[in-house]
């Protein structure tokens, strides 16, 4: 017998290079969650991530240092400890994520240097879910107030506007949209107002509510009010916040067992019905009168287009 035990590979993992991993920049760290900040320099400005304030300038990353500082209450420091902050997790599981491929870091859009930043607006706003432009519609008050929905009665962006609140698909705020009340507004500059740079293309309105819901049968529609008449009747739905399908939002909604695709009855909703359907597997696709909106329709509506797909 040889004096000496057979070799075993090691099943321990390789050490880290903590050296190596505080260089991926941090920009690309909020980038990958979803995070942008205002350009001011060598420093990127805005709302901190980490505990979700609204003051625009409490956050700020160095970036030829690559460190990071929230002056309200987080501390600072570098990429390893962001990451850290942002998911929740312990130093070393967030060194992992950074070295292997369970963090898959997008490249900076080039473009982004050029665009306006999008800053999350966190404050809750006092809206009024009593409102009879809702009433009209057959939104009562609990459903509104459960959407974070109602008449704004201020000044400044929601102006003139029902406002509901957008969330991203974590739930965490990011402000709010409006709803134009005046038809001839509307007419004119379109229905919605969404905040200046909005990532619109990575969000589902509702999505962050429905939980379980989520692998189950969806309704996909246009815009918040139609989720809104749906779900008076129960039914789980989700707004695109126009009519294009972004490949993150089809790799959100392949989760679900069935999708019912239920757009506007334009000829913008109806071609972008069959757009849909054409992406997704395991879709149905359900037309609603022409002229209408899903959340125009009355309950007895509802149920009709639906009953194949829900107990009502």
């Amino acid at each position: 017998m040889s004096p000496h035990p057979p070799h075993r590979p090691s099943s321990t993992r390789p050490p880290l290079d903590f050296q190596r991993l505080r260089q991926v920049p941090i920009e690309h760290v909020l980038a990958a969650r979803g995070i942008r900040l205002a350009r001011r320099g060598i420093r990127d400005i805005g709302p901190c991530p980490v505990h979700g304030g609204d003051n625009p300038g409490a956050f700020v990353v160095h970036r030829q240092r690559n460190t990071w500082h929230c002056f309200t209450r987080c501390g600072g420091g570098d990429v390893i400890d962001l990451l850290a902050a942002i998911d929740g997790i312990s130093i070393g599981a967030a060194a992992r994520h950074l070295d292997g491929a369970a963090m898959d870091l997008p490249p900076v859009p080039p473009s982004w240097r050029n665009e306006r930043v999008f800053v999350p607006f966190t404050r809750r706003l006092p809206l009024d879910p009593r409102c009879s432009w809702l009433h009209n519609r057959g939104i009562d008050p609990e459903t509104a107030r459960r959407f974070e929905a109602g008449a704004w009665h201020g000044r400044g962006f929601l102006q003139g506007c029902i406002g509901v609140r957008l969330h991203d698909p974590a739930g965490r705020p990011l402000g709010y949209a409006g709803r134009r009340r005046d038809p001839r507004d509307a007419a004119r500059h379109g229905k919605w107002k969404l905040p200046a740079g909005l990532p619109k293309t990575s969000l589902l309105y509702n999505w962050h509510r429905l939980g379980r819901a989520r692998r189950r049968t969806l309704v996909l529609v246009e815009g918040p009010w139609d989720v809104l008449a749906l779900a008076r009747l129960r039914v789980p739905a989700v707004a695109l916040l126009g009519t294009r399908l972004s490949t993150q939002q089809g790799t959100l909604l392949a989760h679900a067992e069935q999708v019912v695709v239920m757009l506007d009855g334009d000829p913008a909703g109806r071609a972008a019905a069959a757009q849909v359907a054409a992406r997704l597997q395991r879709t149905r696709v359900v037309q609603v009168p022409d002229g209408t909106d899903p959340g125009d329709l009355v309950k007895r509506e509802l149920r009709g287009l639906l009953a194949p797909f829900f107990s009502l």
